[in-house]
């Protein structure tokens, strides 16, 4: 029999997170030309750079996402510090950032690299590469910019939203398993149809009490018949048992003996008559 959830508030709790996953996931679809201008470089590129060559820009403090459309072989990125109208020392500095780019019409967008900049700087951007790669843009994004993007109020509903859903839903499933787990099977037992009583037809006290004493004496009449006899002797045969004695080697050879000497005398009497001569 399958058990009934007594406490209502798992299920409710499951339906109320997966109600907050799907107004999340509506608003998402809704507000795609938003999102694709946060995470599409085309659209949220502050900086950017076309062909090969030196280009000189200026960058702020931050960490700065290098970006291309497509994968170009043995493609050269340098970012160069300038300091007054000479190229001073190149910035390797890495740096790790949430920014990934991404469209919605399935562009491929490859990462160059990630510079950390300390403060805000002109800088020299030098790219060069084997093939000829005169449309090769790159697009420069900061995650100072990107996180500001992030904190618009469509933003913070979409993530709040999600994220309780995906909270909620599992507690709720995991309550649910608890509480069932706590119940007890309840197992109905249907009553016999002797055990059913008319409320006209019951027995009054005296009535039971004779009932209740007329069965003990039957009980206990019972128990006097089946007493068994004290002597576990009594009303049974005794069976004598004999034993036959075996010959022994002494007793065979005496009777060979009395054989030998009853089969030397004569049959008759005559001995007896030539010893009294």
């Amino acid at each position: 029999m399958e058990l009934e959830d007594t406490n209502p508030w798992p299920r409710r709790i499951i339906l109320v997170g997966a109600g907050f996953f799907i107004i999340a996931s509506i608003a998402w679809l809704s507000n795609a030309d938003n999102i694709n201008q946060v995470f599409d470089p085309r659209e949220s590129a502050t900086q950017q750079t076309n062909g090969d060559g030196i280009h000189n820009i200026v960058l702020g403090e931050g960490c700065w996402t290098i970006t291309s459309i497509g994968q170009i072989e043995n493609l050269n990125v340098s970012v160069f510090e300038i300091e007054g109208s000479s190229l001073g020392d190149e910035i390797t500095e890495s740096c790790r950032t949430d920014f990934e780019p991404q469209s919605i019409d399935d562009t491929e967008f490859v990462i160059i690299k990630k510079v950390k900049i300390a403060q805000l700087a002109n800088v020299s951007i030098d790219v060069s590469c084997d093939a000829p790669c005169d449309g090769l843009v790159l697009y420069f994004n900061s995650d100072t910019q990107f996180y500001e993007d992030l904190i618009q109020p469509s933003f913070i509903f979409m993530i709040s939203f999600c994220c309780l859903g995906i909270i909620m839903m599992p507690l709720g499933g995991v309550l649910m398993l608890m509480n069932r787990a706590k119940q007890q099977p309840v197992n109905l037992i249907q009553p016999q149809d002797d055990m059913v009583h008319d409320p006209s037809t019951m027995n009054t006290t005296d009535e039971l009490y004779k009932l209740i004493r007329q069965t003990v004496e039957e009980a206990e009449s019972k128990e006097k018949q089946n007493i068994p006899p004290p002597f576990a002797g009594q009303g049974q045969t005794d069976v004598i048992n004999t034993m036959v004695e075996p010959i022994t080697s002494e007793q065979e050879s005496f009777n060979q003996e009395k054989t030998s000497e009853n089969s030397l005398k004569p049959p008759d009497d005559a001995w007896k008559k030539w010893d009294g001569g």
